[in-house]
């Protein structure tokens, strides 16, 4: 009895990430909000709700009239997408960025979740990655999987959203956090000693986006910022 109560479980976690597995594939980087608002760059705006392709960078609006309308980055100032009780708002900009190509010149616009707004801004983009679950502890038990290995004969893969996080500095240029600690401590400067003790005092943690939003914030706020001069200038 024992041994088919667990068979019975592993097979309904089986089949729940099975399930989970396709949902994830047919939803994809799709976001939906009821409501939102467009800010195009050529001064109109354009309400409605809001549909976000995030593996094309392309948005569409369903207008009150029932018309459908299709936006890429260069076309669009900024977007801001209201949940239904219009308490939550989210707000995304349109920044020119090298797509990742450290090595190249050539900057496109991009469409950017703005987290913080000052001196120095914090954004985020979202990725797909699979991750191959089955090697994960809880489902390698022998609880669920009795005679070990890989359920069902071999690796079981899920697709997860991953935040992929940046810093908008304070000359315009957008740059990557590829390793977030590493990079931002380069970022720190001068200030780095500044920052460590306020991380420490604080007990922030790079890996929690509020903690990163404000760390962000109140390194942007103890930084002077640049000042851009022309040759018209004394």
């Amino acid at each position: 009895m024992k041994m088919m109560v667990r068979k019975a479980c592993g097979l309904l976690v089986v089949l729940f990430l099975l399930t989970v597995n396709t949902f994830a594939q047919s939803t994809g980087l799709v976001d939906q909000w009821p409501q939102g608002r467009v800010y195009l760059t050529s001064g109109d705006s354009v309400s409605g709700k809001i549909t976000y392709h995030r593996a094309e960078d392309m948005i569409k609006i369903n207008k009150p009239d029932g018309s459908v309308v299709a936006y890429s980055p260069v076309a669009v100032r900024g977007f801001e997408a209201i949940d239904n009780d219009g308490r939550y708002r989210r707000v995304f900009v349109t920044q020119r960025w090298n797509l990742g190509n450290d090595y190249s010149d050539f900057l496109a616009p991009a469409f950017f979740e703005q987290i913080v707004i000052g001196n120095y801004g914090l954004l985020k983009r979202e990725t797909m990655t699979r991750r191959d679950i089955s090697r994960d502890p809880m489902y390698r038990s022998n609880y669920y999987y009795p005679y070990g290995g890989y359920p069902m004969g071999g690796p079981m893969y899920v697709e997860q959203r991953l935040d992929n996080y940046f810093i908008l500095m304070p000359s315009g240029k957008v740059k990557e956090l590829r390793n977030v600690k590493k990079d931002l401590e380069v970022i720190f400067g001068k200030k780095d000693r500044v920052m460590k003790d306020y991380i420490k005092q604080n007990k922030l943690k790079y890996t929690s986006l509020p903690d990163l939003a404000k760390i962000v914030s109140y390194f942007g706020a103890i930084s002077q910022p640049e000042v851009k001069t022309t040759s018209m200038q004394p």
